[in-house]
């Protein structure tokens, strides 16, 4: 067991890094080895810190797959590497991921980040369209998804239109 005013003054150090944005575990445990804790120091600040409801990372994967995917836009398969990127344990993003993503309109999202993007017409030229979809599979969407985003911003520019 180690010193508790060591695990005591890590919590508080960890706190305080918390008190700016969430982090994921791994983050905060490799911040707090920066710091000058060491591994077991780390390990009983970060149990106490969890059993306080201040580190959970299902609650932060959710609420990161939340604001990739509605906020910035990104589709289904750009998610998962951004979200290993930030930190997150490969199995809880495995893990969890199908059940966080269901309720995400992916397609509705696509369209969104066409019209944000104001790409439209490019969308709607055949020169110019495989370049948007490559965009827009860098994003992470798939070929549904861009059909759907395609059909969407066809119908809203025929209907109404006698030229075509």
């Amino acid at each position: 067991m180690n010193n508790k005013s060591e695990v005591d003054r890590a919590v508080s150090v960890a706190s305080g890094i918390l008190i700016f944005a969430d982090n994921t575990e791994k983050k905060l445990r490799e911040k707090l080895s920066k710091k000058g804790f060491d591994d077991g120091t780390v390990s009983e600040a970060i149990e106490l810190l969890r059993e306080a409801g201040l580190v959970n990372d299902g609650r932060l994967i959710r609420n990161t797959i939340e604001y990739l995917a509605n906020r910035k836009l990104y589709g289904r398969a750009r998610l998962k590497p951004e979200l290993a990127k930030r930190g997150f344990d490969r199995d809880l993003i495995d893990g969890v991921f199908d059940e966080y993503t269901s309720d995400i309109d992916f397609k509705g999202n696509c369209l969104k980040l066409v019209r944000r993007k104001g790409l439209e017409s490019k969308f709607l030229d055949k020169e110019t369209r495989k370049n948007v979809a490559g965009s827009l599979a860098r994003s992470g969407y798939s070929y549904p998804e861009m059909k759907y985003a395609l059909g969407v911003i066809i119908k809203e520019n025929t209907d109404g239109n006698t030229e075509e």
